[in-house]
């Protein structure tokens, strides 16, 4: 059986996973202040904030055409999520075509970014933090196994917003079995062009 190319409604359902589903606060353009020592034990500081502000309203400016197009994904055609319960979302499917992979990239605007995430890591099928991508705190997170081709990564990019990325890759793809190695260069691509836009 083939895996199916991710929808915009499995990305809202994945998207309040790794926000840790427990999120009060509404969405907007201000960027968040919360000082390293607000933040809970084990949480890591975000030393260098960036403003998401452009690419919540343009989340599939998250991921370049030149991005895509590294992941054999040139000809795919981003499907926004503006109003998902987690903040803008925007997914790419391709699991029938040469990248044999779906991709989502959500700005994680109503939660509380990596605060939710290690709040609730016992929750997660699997949890692992990551050396940091492009000198933000990462962390695996995701509500299935590996195995299952899915990963999630969050990264958070203030103390209190984070990004996530998802990648589901076909089951004819050799990396099936290992999707988190493709996520990770996801995740940078992402996280290099919020870098370029703040």
């Amino acid at each position: 059986m083939r895996v199916k190319t991710m929808t915009a409604a499995a990305l809202v359902g994945a998207a309040l996973v790794a926000a840790g589903c427990s999120s009060t606060t509404t969405p907007g353009s201000a960027q968040p202040t919360t000082s390293s020592a607000a933040l809970p034990a084990g949480t890591p500081n975000v030393a260098h904030p960036l403003d998401t502000t452009r690419f919540q309203k343009d989340p599939c400016s998250l991921l370049t055409p030149t991005q895509l197009r590294q992941f054999n994904m040139g000809g795919a055609t981003g499907e926004v999520t503006p109003n998902a319960p987690t903040g803008p979302a925007c997914s790419w499917g391709n699991t029938d075509g040469p990248s044999k992979m779906s991709i989502s990239a959500a700005i994680l605007t109503s939660g509380h970014g990596l605060v939710d995430v290690y709040s609730q890591k016992d929750t997660y099928r699997l949890f692992r933090p990551l050396p940091d991508i492009e000198g933000y705190p990462a962390a695996i997170a995701s509500s299935a196994d590996p195995g299952s081709g899915y990963c999630s990564i969050v990264v958070g990019v203030t103390n209190e917003l984070a990004v996530s990325t998802i990648v589901q890759i076909d089951n004819s793809s050799p990396d099936f079995s290992n999707p988190c190695p493709r996520n990770q260069q996801v995740a940078t691509d992402v996280v290099q062009t919020l870098k370029g836009g703040s």
